[in-house]
């Protein structure tokens, strides 16, 4: 009787144990078909046990084109090589890193050469043993030499002309290949070899005037040279000087008044030599700060006033100021007209200002490329587009 008693306590806890594990069972997969179905790993940390609120938030960034993403690996890649170069720099070569030396300019490619690399001779005569540059007709030298660029209706125009230029012709090569065609060169009347790099600079896409040297300020402590516009000669050996510096035999589109004080006393001499360059079909940037250049009239004359010009400090801080100034006038004025002296550091500057532009893009391109409006919608243009006769 006890024997059959204890069995049946036996098969009463074994199953009292069976009951409770079912119903466990049972909790368990209710618990479970209650909690989400989650995608992937990442859903599955944004939640807590129990299904509750996030506990963590994660930040997802901006889905970006394949061209945006490209320029951020790109600009990565730079950023990481300079800072890895810098790393094993010598204190020599850190100086040497910070020195404006144009070897540092990338080559221009795709260049393409003005139309006329040598003077045309409908445009050219022989007058007192000077080989000078003439109107034939309705063709001028300053429309013929020159090109018009394209630029695109919601862009500002930037013209820029480096002036003393072919002093150091090894350093004017360098720039020549390292600017972009657009920009223009005014070159010293004493550059050596002068017409094989104006020949070359043509080469190059870039079109090629002359300075016209204005006296010093202090021709006791500086002399601008035997071809500047003395005031103390007649207008009619300035006249002179201005044909012996035209008298290069290459194109030539036209003079930048350059440096030097220019009074009222001195407007009798200067209108002559004026009006020899209006009638030789040139056009005429003043550069030189001087008002009174502007005040001499000259019929069909083409010309315009520069509204930028680096020729003093040489600090980058102070370049930079200066070309702030420029996008300002640009933006003011529609385009703006800048002058400089083709000094290593004022090159590098302007260079790197240069590829801050942003491209111009057709309405069709911005909208492939989700461009709703250029962010530096600037543009260079050679000088010949902005004179007006």
């Amino acid at each position: 009787m006890l024997k059959r008693l204890k069995q049946q306590q036996g098969i009463i806890f074994a199953a009292i144990i069976a009951l409770a594990a079912i119903i466990a069972a049972g909790y368990f997969s209710a618990v479970k078909k209650s909690e989400p179905k989650y995608r992937n790993k990442v859903e599955e940390m944004l939640f807590e046990e129990g299904n509750k609120s996030p506990k963590y938030v994660i930040t997802l960034p901006e889905k970006k084109s394949p061209q945006e993403l490209k320029k951020e690996r790109e600009k990565l890649a730079k950023v990481l090589d300079s800072k890895e170069q810098k790393e094993h720099m010598t204190p020599q070569q850190r100086v040497l890193s910070n020195m404006p030396l144009l070897t540092k300019l990338e080559p221009i490619e795709k260049a393409s050469p003005l139309k006329n690399i040598e003077q045309d001779p409908n445009l050219t005569e022989e007058e007192e043993n000077f080989l000078l540059p003439k109107i034939n007709g309705l063709d001028k030298p300053w429309s013929t030499y020159g090109y018009k660029a394209k630029v695109l209706p919601n862009f500002y125009r930037v013209a820029i002309v480096f002036k003393n230029f072919g002093i150091d012709r090894v350093g004017a090569e360098a720039i020549m290949k390292g600017l972009p065609p657009e920009v223009s060169f005014s070159f010293s009347p004493y550059a050596l070899d002068a017409a094989n790099q104006i020949k070359t600079a043509r080469t190059t896409g870039h079109e090629t005037y002359m300075d016209l040297l204005l006296p010093s300020e202090d021709y006791l402590s500086a002399d601008t040279g035997p071809l500047s516009m003395d005031i103390t000669s007649s207008p009619d050996e300035l006249v002179r000087r201005l044909k012996e510096s035209l008298s290069v035999n290459a194109p030539l589109g036209g003079m930048i008044v350059v440096g030097g004080a220019a009074g009222i006393d001195s407007m009798g001499h200067l209108e002559k030599v004026i009006g020899e360059i209006a009638k030789r079909g040139l056009l005429l940037l003043n550069a030189s700060g001087e008002d009174t250049v502007d005040l001499i009239k000259a019929d069909g004359l083409a010309r315009n006033t520069a509204d930028i010009v680096i020729d003093e400090s040489f600090r980058p801080e102070d370049i930079r100021d200066k070309l702030a100034a420029a996008e300002r006038f640009a933006r003011n004025k529609g385009i703006v007209i800048l002058v400089a002296e083709p000094k290593p550091v004022v090159v590098l500057e302007i260079r790197r200002w240069i590829d801050s532009f942003s491209p111009q893009l057709s309405y069709s391109e911005m909208i492939a490329q989700n461009i709703t409006e250029p962010e530096r919608p600037f543009a260079l243009v050679p000088l010949s587009n902005t004179v007006t006769e």
